[in-house]
């Protein structure tokens, strides 16, 4: 509003405040429409990175402890410790992926282990291994691996591309991702 309509209301105001009745009826009807005067400064526009460029490539685990079917349990074991990773891919001499072996599946082993008393250093992993493992494509979002690790309740996922391990994906690394997407958001 400007000067000059802010003085015409005074004036109006003032010539109509001999009939109460009016002055009340003008005064409520000027207020009621009456534009709106924001004394806010201007906000800053924010400006929002494509949420479709956080993919799993960039969060995964680019170097993988990988195991053969018939190394002991005993070693990946120690290995795993000694890393403290908690599972990882079995790959055939070739390097195709034929299983995954996991804190689960060690678990069952030192159950069989007590209960059959059998000695740890001659079991291979093969016995234990997960056979039918489920992976992850690196050009999915970090959304997608969200929903597929709630709806197939794994840990990790193998990343794989063209029948080739390319990394390992976890649950930790999508939680590393959604708290760096704060990062993504930025004022202009």
């Amino acid at each position: 509003m400007n000067s000059y309509s802010l003085s015409n209301h005074i004036i109006i105001c003032y010539l109509l405040k001999i009939n109460n009745i009016q002055y009340k009826l003008i005064f409520f009807l000027y207020f009621k429409y009456m534009p709106v005067i924001n004394f806010k400064s201007p906000s800053k526009k924010i400006t929002r990175k494509s949420l479709q460029n956080i993919l799993v490539k960039d969060y995964m685990s680019k170097n993988v402890v990988a195991f053969h079917k018939s190394d002991s349990i005993f070693e990946v074991k120690r290995i795993l410790l000694e890393k403290k990773i908690s599972g990882a891919p079995i790959v055939s001499k070739s390097g195709k992926l034929i299983g995954i072996i996991s804190e689960t599946d060690l678990m069952k082993q030192i159950v069989d282990s007590k209960y059959y008393n059998m000695p740890m250093i001659k079991t291979t992993v093969s016995k234990y291994m997960t056979k039918n493992v489920d992976s992850i494509s690196p050009n999915e979002t970090i959304f997608d691996a969200a929903e597929k690790f709630l709806r197939l309740k794994r840990k990790r996922f193998p990343v794989m591309k063209s029948n080739k391990i390319l990394g390992i994906i976890s649950r930790v690394d999508i939680i590393a991702a959604a708290l760096n997407i704060r990062s993504n958001f930025y004022y202009q």
